[in-house]
């Protein structure tokens, strides 16, 4: 494991005038490389080449996915672990080709190969508490039926507890044998099973995973958010509800039409539900504690709500709030985004210049000027918030204006028409391809005072990442960590000469006790991070007592 050994007590002399906020306070931390492009991936020859933001468990235990660029054969794909804490080699824990595990009858080619993974669509994650791994995974189907020969079950949510790789989620609720992977809602008929399972899954309490699935009834697509134990009852213990298209929304008349993946500490889960997920009028944030039945839903803040900080009015009321990466919870305290008012700016967005190329041939055809350029609608008012649920208290962590004048990033992903598979590493592989919205931000896996990170985009157009220090009754001063155009070897001293920091990544559980874990992107001035740069997975470990004490 490669320590980097860097110390940084300040970095206030670096922040240029106007890019970013000065320091508050010093801050004492050391970088630590997990994995970077001078790094083999683990039983090959090949180097790492691009990679997906990571998430870290409270003992330092790095998780992500990551790519080679190729060489003799296909390029490697997998989800690799790294303990920083212990000095620990990289350790692959699924990839692609390898084996989807149990149940898994199925087999392929002359050796009668079982079924293996094809991709892994989404970022991965690990229990703040334990070494257990979440991950989304895409297969060739893994169930053979003896008498008719046909396949099912291609896609599932899978799982290390234990070091032992187990599918938490399957297609296979249909099949007999496999009820306990069937939908638990009492309106859908028995035995019916999940289509996908959209977004990354979240792991807690070691042997929970928590994940939304979605399923069809008389051909109407539906969606909901579930959990299961997967090594209770000897690994047969079902699929349990949280909540679903059935679900009466709190405070409202009608059911859940969306749903987004969760998030999950301890015993609790929270995650976002709508009405109407392209015109929402209904919905918000919910909490439930895993193992009540019937499972009751809290609000922690919904459409409607007044703005923390702002004045009254309909013009200062949550209109919409983040659905993935940027929805963090410690148990808890509730990071999220959310944005107000009816004011909206326009942003130039550009097709990716990289990845599959049949969607950025699609990306491209469907762009505004038919060159590859598209104008989107940004809220103007929006802003990251956290939600004491002991105190009942919200703080505001960063709003537009002033320093921040954008926290959404957007992505062209999917599925291109006719195309088979979506962009390499897609978190919407089964999605058509389209432009995408994402915020990104993490709440720190302790209770008061609690440390929030999140990404947002500068007045002068550099992208950061910050901190703020959350107390019970206010907020601390926001503290720059790192943006872009910070010479790369600020954080890894195996940057080449003149590389700085070009692009940054921070997920919901990249933030957990005394480390910080981010993925980046470094390239010379003028050049591309693909040809002439370096990139990793980097962990920052903080060293103040007062900012990670619990």
């Amino acid at each position: 494991m490669k320590a980097n050994g860097i110390l940084i007590a300040s970095v206030a002399m670096l922040c240029t005038a106007g890019a970013v906020p000065a320091y508050a306070a010093d801050l004492t931390y050391e970088w630590y490389a997990a994995a970077n492009n001078g790094d083999l991936i683990p039983g090959t020859d090949k180097l790492f080449n691009s990679y997906n933001q990571p998430t870290v468990n409270d003992g330092g235990r790095v998780v992500f996915r990551a790519r080679s660029r190729g060489g003799q054969g296909q390029p490697e794909h997998g989800i690799y672990v790294r303990d920083l804490d212990e000095f620990g080699p990289i350790v692959t824990v699924f990839r692609r080709l390898g084996p989807v595990p149990q149940p898994n009858n199925a087999t392929y080619g002359p050796g009668k190969e079982p079924a293996h993974f094809n991709e892994f669509p989404s970022v991965p994650r690990i229990d703040a508490g334990s070494d257990t791994v979440a991950t989304r995974g895409m297969s060739q189907p893994v169930w053979q039926n003896t008498v008719d020969d046909t396949r099912t079950g291609s896609a599932g949510v899978y799982a290390d507890p234990q070091g032992v790789p187990t599918t938490a989620a399957s297609m296979l609720g249909d099949v007999a044998g496999f009820e306990y992977f069937q939908v638990p809602i009492p309106e859908v008929p028995a035995g019916t099973g999940f289509d996908q399972f959209p977004g990354s899954p979240a792991v807690t309490e070691r042997n929970t995973i928590v994940f939304k699935g979605n399923f069809a009834v008389g051909g109407v697509g539906k969606t909901g958010v579930f959990y299961r134990n997967v090594v209770a009852s000897g690994g047969v213990a079902p699929i349990e509800l949280i909540a679903s298209s059935y679900t009466q929304i709190p405070g409202a008349t009608g059911a859940f039409g969306s749903t987004a993946p969760p998030s999950a500490a301890g015993k609790y889960v929270v995650f976002v539900g709508y009405d109407n997920e392209a015109k929402p009028t209904a919905g918000g944030i919910y909490r439930a504690r895993l193992g009540n039945k019937p499972i009751k839903l809290e609000t922690i803040v919904k459409i409607g709500d007044p703005v923390p900080g702002e004045v009254k009015g309909e013009e200062f009321k949550f209109k919409v709030f983040g659905e993935a990466v940027s929805l963090s919870s410690n148990g808890r305290h509730v990071l999220f985004w959310g944005a107000w008012g009816s004011e909206t700016y326009d942003v130039e967005v550009t097709c990716p210049n990289e990845g599959n190329a049949a969607v950025r041939a699609f990306c491209i055809e469907r762009s505004d000027d038919g060159l590859g350029t598209s104008i989107k609608a940004v809220p103007v008012h929006q802003g990251f918030f956290v939600r004491d649920m002991q105190l009942r208290k919200t703080a505001v962590i960063a709003k537009t204006g002033g320093d921040f004048k954008d926290f959404v990033y957007w992505n062209f992903s999917g599925r291109a028409p006719g195309i088979g598979g979506g962009e390499e590493g897609s978190d919407d592989i089964e999605e058509p391809a389209r432009w995408r919205t994402a915020t990104f931000g993490a709440v720190s896996a302790h209770g008061v005072p609690s440390m929030s990170a999140f990404k947002a985009r500068s007045g002068d157009g550099s992208d950061g990442i910050f901190l703020r220090k959350v107390l019970p009754t206010k907020a601390g001063e926001v503290m720059p960590l790192l943006w872009t155009g910070m010479p790369g070897v600020t954080v890894d001293p195996e940057t080449p000469d003149g590389a700085v920091i070009t692009s940054l990544g921070i997920e919901r559980d990249g933030f957990r006790g005394q480390w910080l874990a981010v993925s980046l992107g470094m390239a010379a001035e003028g050049g591309s991070e693909e040809d002439t740069g370096w990139a990793g997975i980097y962990a920052a470990r903080f060293f103040d007592e007062e900012l990670i004490a619990p």
